[in-house]
């Protein structure tokens, strides 16, 4: 399989993989009540790419306009494995758009990368 779809849901993010473009879009709220089910699988899709074809870029796009502090480990595990990939060779871009007013979102997405160096933020606001 070569992309990777999660709908988009009250709670949870569209999420689409696409192995063949090495780019990761989770776009939306997302405040499941126990967010292990959710990211599991898409953790496990990334790590198991990444390991496999190790590309020479992957861009994940992260358009998110809630986290719950219970889905942040579930960001932090994704920008793990993007590190390792990075740690390998893989150039890793991580996109974080955010509501330009919304601080709280800006510094989650600084916050989520801080501790990686083999991953690259580019924050952008919302378009109006």
């Amino acid at each position: 399989m070569q992309i990777l779809r999660a709908t988009r849901t009250a709670v949870t993010p569209e999420i689409v993989f696409s192995r063949a473009e090495n780019k990761l879009l989770i776009d939306g709220e997302c405040y499941p009540e126990n967010p292990l089910p959710f990211f599991t699988p898409i953790v496990g899709a990334l790590k198991a790419h990444l390991e496999s074809h190790r590309p020479s870029q992957f861009d994940a796009h992260m358009r998110l306009q809630y986290v719950n502090s219970a889905s942040t480990k579930g960001l932090q595990t994704i920008i793990s494995v993007l590190n390792d990939a990075g740690s390998q060779g893989t150039n890793v871009n991580v996109y974080w758009t955010h509501d330009p007013e919304d601080d709280a979102m800006e510094e989650l997405g600084q916050d989520l990368v801080e501790d990686f160096a083999n991953v690259l933020l580019f924050r952008q606001p919302l378009a109006a």
